[in-house]
C-alpha cells in the first residue's frame, strides 16, 4: 500500500474517490449520489488536502484535511476505506498521513466530528442539553461498533458534541488531539 497525494490525479481517480464516498457511508447520511461526491471531492481539495491509499491501480481509501482557526486546527475531513479492505490498517495509515501532513502545515490540534446519524451511542436519542458534561463522559458504544471507538484507540478524545445536528437525537460527536511535534 502507498499513500498518495489526490490533488494531481487525473479526473477518473478522483471520480474513483467520490464513489467510495457513496459506497463507503450508511444511511441515513453520508453522500447520496455521485455528483454529492464529486462535489466533496472538489471542495476539499479547493480548501485543503487530501491523500489516497492506493495498491497499485486499486483504490483502498482516502482522507481529507480541511484548516480552521488560521490553521492552526485542521479538521479529518472525510475518512473512507473501501469495504472490501476494512480492518487491515488503511484507516489507520490515512489518519497518520493526515496528522503528518497537517502538522507540516502548521496544525497545533488535530480535529473530527464524527456523526452519531443512526442511534450507535448512548448520546444518541437523549436530551443531551439536560447535562452535557456526563453524557459525554458516559458515552458508550450500543453495540455496532461506532467509528468514535476507531478515533479513540488512535489518541483522539471527546471535545464536544453538537446536540441534534444529523436530526432530533443525532449529534454529532467531536474528538481532537493535540498534533505531533507540537
Amino acid at each position: 500500500m502507498e499513500i498518495v497525494d489526490l490533488a494531481p490525479q487525473s479526473a477518473v481517480v478522483r471520480q474513483a474517490a467520490a464513489s467510495l464516498l457513496v459506497e463507503g457511508f450508511d444511511a441515513p447520511r453520508g453522500w447520496p449520489t455521485l455528483e454529492s461526491g464529486v462535489e466533496e471531492v472538489d471542495s476539499v481539495l479547493d480548501k485543503g488536502f487530501a491523500r489516497l491509499a492506493v495498491e497499485g491501480e486499486l483504490l483502498l481509501g482516502w482522507v481529507g484535511g480541511l484548516p480552521a482557526y488560521n490553521g492552526r486546527v485542521w479538521e479529518l475531513h472525510p475518512l473512507v476505506v473501501d469495504r472490501a479492505h476494512r480492518r487491515r490498517g488503511i484507516g489507520r495509515a490515512l489518519v497518520a498521513a493526515f496528522e503528518v501532513e497537517a502538522t507540516r502545515r502548521g496544525a497545533l490540534t488535530l480535529t473530527l466530528g464524527t456523526d452519531d446519524d443512526s442511534g450507535m451511542t448512548s448520546l444518541a436519542d437523549v436530551d443531551l442539553y439536560a447535562d452535557v458534561a456526563s453524557h459525554i463522559a458516559s458515552l458508550r458504544d450500543l453495540g455496532r461498533n461506532h467509528p468514535f471507538l476507531f478515533y479513540r484507540r488512535l489518541g483522539y478524545v471527546v471535545t464536544g458534541v453538537m446536540p441534534d445536528a444529523n436530526g432530533p437525537g443525532r449529534p454529532d460527536i467531536y474528538m481532537s488531539k493535540p498534533a505531533r511535534g507540537r
